[in-house]
């Protein structure tokens, strides 16, 4: 009896069996695998988008500090002018005087002329 069991645990499979379970094996391995491209192809993608958003904030840092150095420059500049402008404002405050005075008729000479 002992010789009947043995031979009964090692049971083969029938060739459509086998045929089914090799197929259902490459089935399983062919949707892991396409599973792991998607997964890849996700992360993929994820850090392409990443690395566009940061080159996208370092160009719109780049275009940021070159308006507002050149704001700057035309703050600077205005400032310079009106400086000037300042200036030369001050300078005429006393000539308008000096300028009046050189102006003004001698009324004595006048008055001696009147006589």
């Amino acid at each position: 009896m002992k010789r009947k069991v043995a031979k009964v645990g090692k049971l083969r499979l029938s060739p459509n069996e086998e045929t089914m379970l090799l197929k259902e094996e490459y089935e399983r391995r062919r949707k892991l695998r396409l599973q792991q491209v998607r997964e890849q192809q996700k992360y993929i993608a994820l850090q392409i988008r990443q690395k566009v958003k940061q080159r996208r904030e370092e160009q719109l840092h780049q275009l940021e500090e070159a308006l507002r150095a050149e704001w700057q420059k035309a703050q600077d500049q205005k400032i310079k002018a009106l400086e000037k402008l300042y200036l030369s404002s001050l300078r005429a405050i006393g000539e308008g005087h000096r300028q009046a005075k050189e102006n003004e008729p001698d009324l004595e000479a006048l008055a001696k002329q009147a006589e």
